[in-house]
């Protein structure tokens, strides 16, 4: 709530420090005493626009301090920690400065605020009523949030705006999933062209080396068979050939045998190394035979070296082992990627069941706002005839757009509905929306109306209201007293009245005048505490500048009369 307003060189207000009440604080003065400098001024605190033309002429600047109470809304504290700044206890202090030059300034607890976050923050603790004030009872979601209030909707939304959430999320994984998916196709097509070149070429462990080996003996296959057949020659086959020649040395040994046993085992060596020769003569013959010139197997050997060149550049010139175990991890990745298209097709799947969710929950919902709806309507309609608004209808329109199939987008967590309150102020003429047809003081009733027909289901704010009672009288003017009483009873109320019987009702009673002071205009602005001052304000009301003692005895009448009822349990 507002404890404590400080206005200082406000058009015609210099120096002004007002405290307010709880309950209902109430606004009296002459016509043109400067009432609207309190609305004004606490417009500006939550964020109103400011010009040069409110700077009290000459003077530098004009300030406007509001300290608020939070202890009752823990919530607003909470985002003034979210928004990074931080109350006092349980206190707020705004202050807002506009210079001579048009120039603004906005402090939050001594740290600088922007305009916007200053209204944001402020948009659910104030609400001016005025003529010429912007009125959030236009904003289609301030119509749907009362609406959902006056009808409790708190488990169906509650329903809507987690399957919303799990609708949000589904569509984010699988966005998430596609997007990954697309690299994961870029990625597979080069697994895939990767391995197609290793599975051309299906390299094994040594096959360079081996084929090296057998492209020289191919290249030089006549040369190598040349020295083969020269080998045998010398060795085995020529006629002093090595084979020959140790057999008959060994003969010769073991003929000495008889001398000496050594020789017997000498010649047995030799005899092994003639047994050497011929194994060897044996493989030579058999290379000869497997040297016969084959250019067509030459020319295989180099394409085959040259693709496992050309396949180890691929792989970064790595060992052909490397290159084999590099194929078989991208097999293994390969695999993996491909089974992730089921993984997609299981939450496009969930996604799909959460928003045929999602609209049976948005239908329950827009159900029983229409529902809601007329019996909203019926009440404030039946309010606004105690006040002077017998005529007067009052509809609520609730227009349901399914979601489309497939779009998650449309799950929005606060349905599909688009409420609109609609006021025919005059028989005859056509239902409109109330920022088309609804005057600062219709406005001003039908947000009366509505706080009462909510019954304390909004959070505590500071409700600030002008020009309510434009144009009522007698009995009207005694419902409204009742009225602003019943809603002061939840909020904080603030109100402007020409009406000695609201006025009689105030918790806190603030009187505006004008003065002539060292030649200047100045509003002075005071709380009435004692009795003897209201019941000569009331009087004034009453009788006009000539109070009479009638109209004084008139005005203790009504002082005691509402003090019976508000003391009346």
């Amino acid at each position: 709530m507002l404890r404590q307003l400080r206005i200082e060189n406000l058009v015609l207000a210099r120096d002004v420090l007002l405290d307010f009440a709880p309950g209902l604080n109430l606004i009296t003065g002459e016509t043109g005493a400067g009432k609207s400098l309190i609305t004004g001024a606490l417009a500006l605190a939550c964020g109103a626009r400011g010009e040069a033309a409110l700077v009290r002429q000459g003077t530098r600047r004009a300030v406007v301090e509001a300290l608020f109470d939070l202890s009752r809304r823990p919530d607003l504290v909470e985002k003034l920690h979210r928004s990074g700044y931080s109350a006092s206890g349980d206190e707020m202090l705004i202050r807002r400065e506009i210079g001579s030059d048009g120039r603004s300034k906005a402090l939050l607890g001594g740290s600088p605020v922007t305009v916007a976050l200053l209204r944001e923050i402020t948009g659910d603790l104030v609400e001016v009523h005025g003529q010429h004030e912007p009125q959030a009872l236009f904003q289609p979601e301030t119509q749907r949030d009362l609406l959902d209030r006056a009808g409790d909707h708190d488990r169906l939304l509650t329903d809507v705006r987690r399957t919303a959430a799990l609708v949000r999320e589904l569509d984010a994984r699988l966005s998430d999933l596609r997007e990954r998916a697309r690299a994961r196709e870029s990625r597979i097509e080069i697994l895939q062209f990767r391995l197609a070149e290793f599975d051309r070429v299906r390299p094994e462990a040594g096959d360079e080396e081996r084929l090296r080996v057998e492209r020289e003996r191919l290249r030089h296959a006549e040369e190598i068979g040349t020295a083969i057949q020269a080998a045998i020659e010398a060795i085995y086959e020529g006629d002093e050939a090595a084979h020959d020649r140790i057999h008959a040395a060994a003969r010769r040994i073991r003929a000495q045998g008889s001398r000496d046993e050594e020789f017997i085992e000498l010649a047995e060596r030799l005899d092994d190394v003639r047994a050497q020769i011929a194994e060897i003569t044996g493989d030579l013959r058999a290379q000869a035979e497997a040297l016969a010139p084959d250019p067509a197997r030459l020319e295989q050997v180099e394409e085959r070296l040259h693709a496992l060149e050309r396949l180890r550049r691929r792989f970064d010139g790595a060992p052909t082992e490397d290159i084999i175990a590099s194929a078989e991890a991208m097999r293994r990745e390969l695999e993996e990627l491909s089974g992730q298209d089921e993984e997609a097709a299981v939450l496009a799947a969930d996604l799909d069941s959460q928003l045929e969710a999602y609209a049976r929950a948005a239908d329950k919902l827009h159900q029983a706002r229409v529902r809601s709806a007329e019996r909203l309507a019926r009440s404030v309609g039946e309010l606004l005839a105690g006040l002077a608004m017998e005529k007067a209808r009052v509809r609520i329109e609730v227009e349901y757009e399914p979601p489309r199939p497939g779009q998650a987008s449309e799950a929005l967590p606060a349905g599909r509905d688009k409420v609109e309150f609609l006021l025919q102020a005059n028989p005859g003429e056509p239902a409109r929306p109330l920022r088309k047809v609804a005057s600062g003081g219709e406005l001003s009733r039908v947000m009366l109306a509505l706080d009462i027909a909510l019954e304390g289901r909004l959070a505590r704010r500071t409700l600030l209201f002008d020009e309510v009672d434009q144009g009522l009288g007698g009995e009207a003017a005694d419902r409204l007293a009742s009225f602003l009483q019943r809603v002061a009873e939840s909020h904080q109320v603030i109100s402007i009245t020409h009406l000695p019987q609201v006025a009689a009702c105030a918790a806190r009673h603030i009187h505006v005048s004008k003065k002539v002071r060292a030649g200047r205009t100045v509003a002075v602005v005071r709380s009435l505490e004692d009795e003897e001052d209201r019941v000569e304000e009331l009087a004034r009301m009453i009788g006009g500048k000539m109070v009479t003692d009638t109209a004084r005895r008139h005005a203790e009448a009504m002082l005691a009369s509402a003090t019976s009822f508000k003391e009346t349990p």
